[in-house]
């Protein structure tokens, strides 16, 4: 039975088996067919035959013929042929290149429910170039796309609202977006994700997890990844610290082209970390993050310049590094720009310069920026004297742990008409603690005025170590 049964199988197979002149004249019967078919308004044998002449299928490849038939198909509405259809006008692949008559056919294939059509679309309105640019439109299909399952557009749309552009800042829904991007296996999502998770941006810190993403991300053949990585290792954040380790993922990031690598493996390499000091190596790296716009790599570099270490010493071309930083958004770069309009020497003398640097600083949140131009609103040095602002530029950074600004914030309120004694012996307690030796003195005064010598001493006593001599001669005569 079973001897007849192989016989059978044998014979039937021998039977289908076509020569090559037989299987040409079934391609061609089956072509004319599916032409046949499109013509009557079936779209899918419009498809049909247009992938017959796009993959060569018995045929020379002909993308021109095939979006002929794919405009027919996308005309009849079918999504995946205006898709295709659009991918040829975009790029000029068997047609001219039309931009216009692409962008109406992304619009046509996403309205008919093709997620990829209304990602793409997005993406191509969000960089501007090919089309004009329009924001507000991107994030509409990149949301589309998202609630379909194209993680990619997920991640695209977090990184909008985390910018807050085109629609209001939210970090929380920046990170739900990262997080249902990741889990798609969008890795620029995985990035994102780390990053947020790492500064607590919009969701509760968790470094050990940022450890996870950012391997995978690096793994996955993302530098950024690689870089977050290489950072975690180096500061032991969420990891056991690993220098040499974080220079081999900070490295890799920096050669895949990835600025906060070279950023991080420059700092090494001038710090001597993982290796020894290298300032000629940190400096070459900090260039390459700074001509990338990340404008700590340009302030990082214009210090080395400034000083000769690494590169030769030269302060023109500081002061111009210190220009990218700050237009880059790195308020040190702002903070140290403004410092020189307001000594002079290397560049010109301008306080207004200065102030408005400082402003800029503070308002990216540097403290140091908020102090300087408190002190400027306190002196009235080129700007009006403006006491309120600088008592409230004062109460940011004092609050912030600058005790120098809490005893100037203390003295500006004694001066005052509403002199509240207690906020003042506040101020100068945290200006003590912060270091500030003259307003450790101060407290001690305010106690011993209170006729409480015993609670008056250890401020003096403080005051006194500081290398405040009166506080030294109260306490000799606390101590009698």
């Amino acid at each position: 039975m079973l001897a007849q049964l192989a016989t059978v199988v044998l014979l039937t197979s021998l039977a289908i088996v076509q020569t090559p002149e037989e299987e040409k004249k079934a391609r061609e019967e089956e072509r004319k067919a599916l032409k046949e078919s499109c013509e009557r308004g079936v779209a899918a044998d419009c498809v049909r035959l247009a992938t017959v002449y796009v993959e060569g299928d018995g045929v020379p490849v002909d993308l021109e013929e095939a979006a002929e038939f794919y405009e027919k198909a996308c005309d009849l509405g079918h999504g995946e042929a205006c898709l295709a259809l659009a991918r040829q006008r975009r790029y000029g692949e068997g047609v001219k290149v039309d931009l216009e008559k692409a962008a109406a056919l992304y619009e046509k294939a996403c309205g008919a429910g093709i997620s990829t059509a209304c990602a793409e679309y997005a993406t191509a309105l969000e960089a501007g170039g090919e089309v004009d640019r329009h924001l507000g439109r991107a994030a509409e299909l990149h949301g589309q796309a998202c609630e379909a399952g194209i993680a990619a557009s997920c991640g695209r749309l977090g990184a909008m609202y985390a910018a807050g552009s085109p629609m209001k800042k939210d970090e929380a829904r920046a990170a739900a977006l990262f997080e249902q991007g990741c889990g798609g296996g969008d890795l620029p999502s995985c990035d994102h994700l780390a990053e947020a998770l790492r500064d607590g941006r919009g969701v509760k810190p968790d470094l050990a997890r940022v450890v996870t993403l950012a391997r995978k991300a690096c793994d996955g053949g993302r530098p950024g990844g690689c870089a977050v990585l290489g950072t975690a290792l180096l500061n032991g954040r969420g990891v056991t610290k690993n220098p040499t380790e974080a220079k081999v993922y900070l490295s890799r990031a920096c050669e895949a082209g990835e600025p906060r690598g070279c950023l991080g493996l420059g700092r090494m390499l001038r710090d001597g970390v993982g290796g020894p000091r290298d300032l000629e190596g940190a400096a070459a790296r900090f260039e390459q993050a700074c001509g990338a716009k990340v404008g700590e790599g340009c302030h990082a570099l214009a210090v080395l310049v400034a000083r000769g270490q690494g590169a030769p010493k030269d302060l023109a071309r500081a002061t111009k590094l210190l220009r990218e930083a700050c237009s880059a958004g790195d308020p040190r770069g702002c903070v140290s720009l403004g410092k020189l309009f307001q000594d002079g020497g290397v560049v010109a003398r301008d306080l207004n310069r200065a102030s408005a640097l400082f402003r800029e600083a503070c308002d990216a949140g540097s403290v140091d920026g908020c102090s300087l131009l408190a002190a400027m609103l306190e002196s009235g040095e080129v700007i009006t004297q403006d006491l309120d602002g600088a008592k409230a530029l004062y109460a940011r950074t004092c609050k912030a742990g600058v005790g120098g600004d809490c005893y100037r914030l203390a003295r500006i309120l004694e001066r005052g008409d509403d002199r509240n004694a207690r906020q003042i012996l506040e101020l100068y307690n945290q200006a003590c603690e912060g270091g500030v030796t003259r307003a450790c003195h101060e407290v001690g005064e305010a106690w011993e005025g209170a006729r409480n010598p015993m609670k008056a001493l250890p401020y003096y006593e403080k005051a006194c170590e500081g290398g405040h001599q009166p506080a030294c001669t109260r306490v000799r005569r606390l101590r009698r």
